[in-house]
């Protein structure tokens, strides 16, 4: 015996579908910004040293890659959140943490100033990261209509 769905019946599977698969995307966004941005921690905990050694300073180099990956990733995960529709303002906010470490690495390595500037970054970040979530839209979306079950008729 063979069943079938009626028109509503599979509407409302699709609707239930595309919800469940806009929150996939959202989950993978948002894991990859909380990952980018604790990368750019965990390089910028690796360029610290004290004495420069040929350990330390391989361990910098290293923390440097980190801080580029993470740097790049941010920049992608801000273009991701324009092409699923945020506001411009908070895309620009999701780069920020890119730009403010990776960009004091590039340009005062070594001194302690980009890894102090990971302290402010990563507010910045949460906020970036909770902005686009509330803000983010489908580009598909259902117009919800509003029928009224009962009609008002007001003679006397």
């Amino acid at each position: 015996m063979m069943m079938t769905q009626s028109g509503e019946e599979a509407e409302s599977a699709r609707g239930v579908g595309s919800v469940l698969a806009w929150a996939g995307i959202l989950v993978l966004w948002s894991a990859l910004v909380v990952s980018c941005t604790l990368l750019l921690g965990r390089g910028a905990y690796m360029t610290v040293y004290f004495a420069a050694t040929g350990e330390a300073l391989a361990e910098a180099r290293t923390g440097n890659l980190l801080i580029l990956v993470g740097s790049l990733g941010l920049f992608l995960a801000a273009v991701w959140a324009r092409l699923m529709r945020v506001p411009l303002w908070a895309c620009i906010l999701v780069a920020v943490p890119a730009a403010l470490v990776g960009g004091l690495t590039l340009v005062a390595g070594a001194t302690l100033i980009p890894e102090l500037s990971y302290l402010l970054a990563v507010p910045i970040a949460a906020a970036a990261l909770i902005s686009v979530l509330i803000l983010a839209r489908p580009i598909r979306r259902n117009p919800v209509t509003i029928e009224r079950t009962s009609s008002r008729s007001d003679e006397a």
